[in-house]
């Protein structure tokens, strides 16, 4: 049996509602209306289809898989531990918008890292890219630098980080092929890629509230509890990211077959030379039969 897998990354366009049609071997053009889309085969790193991938497009908060790749590198190397408590300061929660995605985490308030992580991976809260941002470099200032470091070190040609989060702001951008790089690195700690595909997760009271938290993931090809009709059994992930600038972006993966956690690729799926996939509003198909 050949196993094949698979990631995605979409930027700017109604993403579900898009037609992917991928061949083993080649594709025809299909009807995608993301400004730019990449599909790689990811056991070998083939490029099954491009669309614009190097174009400098707003991402949104496709960004935090940067923000989380950072954190889960400096756990490695001994410089974190998950389970080590940090505590929002003032100027980590400065600037960020009301109506922004938001963990409603506070001044002096307590979470662990594992904690935050969650927070910033399954609903996507900005707060917490500030928090860890500063706890491992001193300040919001210096994450960002190290962002932009590792970008390049990762072979990024098409991206400069202005902030931790996403949010627009003028010289924040990056590619759909650079955010594959990224993102593919990312996919190589377990942690990561247990948390990007969690539905849900409880954080129970902190010292500064009484109240439970239950977080419910942003990506509608895992979880129905923010929008309907796109669940896929083989998604894996990964992250989502929305504003007015970057339109709806995507970085996703699919799996067939029992994943090894420790794979680096997003998806597996069976299938010979010749036969066809298709990625319909979240769902995969082999020549018009759901997989």
């Amino acid at each position: 049996m050949k196993i094949r897998r698979f990631i995605s990354v979409f930027l700017s366009a109604a993403l579900l509602c898009g037609i992917l049609t991928v061949p083993a071997a080649a594709l025809e053009d299909p009807d995608i209306r993301a400004k730019a889309a990449l599909l790689v085969e990811a056991e070998t790193d083939t490029v099954l289809y491009d669309k614009n991938i190097h174009d400098e497009l707003s991402i949104a908060s496709t960004t935090k898989i940067m923000s989380a790749l950072l954190v889960f590198e400096a756990i490695e190397r001994g410089e974190l531990r998950l389970d080590q408590s940090v505590t929002a300061t003032a100027s980590a929660l400065r600037g960020l918008p009301e109506d922004g995605s938001t963990a409603d985490i506070v001044e002096g308030e307590t979470l662990t890292v594992e904690q935050l992580l969650y927070c910033m991976l399954v609903i996507s809260a900005n707060e917490t890219c500030n928090i860890l941002g500063e706890t491992l470099c001193g300040s919001v200032e210096g994450f960002v630098e190290r962002m932009n470091q590792r970008a390049q070190e990762l072979g990024c040609k098409n991206t400069r980080f202005a902030n931790t989060t996403g949010l627009t702001q003028s010289g924040h951008y990056s590619s759909a092929y650079d955010l594959y790089l990224i993102t593919r690195e990312a996919m190589k700690f377990d942690d990561f890629m247990t948390m990007v595909n969690t539905k849900s997760y409880e954080i129970p009271p902190t010292n500064k509230t009484e109240d439970e938290r239950v977080l419910h993931s942003t990506n509608a090809l895992i979880s129905n509890w923010r929008l309907a009709g796109y669940l896929y059994s083989g998604a894996q992930g990964i992250k989502t990211g929305s504003t007015d600038a970057a339109g709806q972006c995507l970085v996703s993966s699919a799996v067939r077959g029992q994943p090894h956690p420790c794979e680096r690729g997003a998806g597996r799926g069976e299938g010979g030379e010749g036969q066809w996939l298709r990625l319909h509003c979240g769902e995969l198909h082999r020549d018009g039969a759901a997989l």
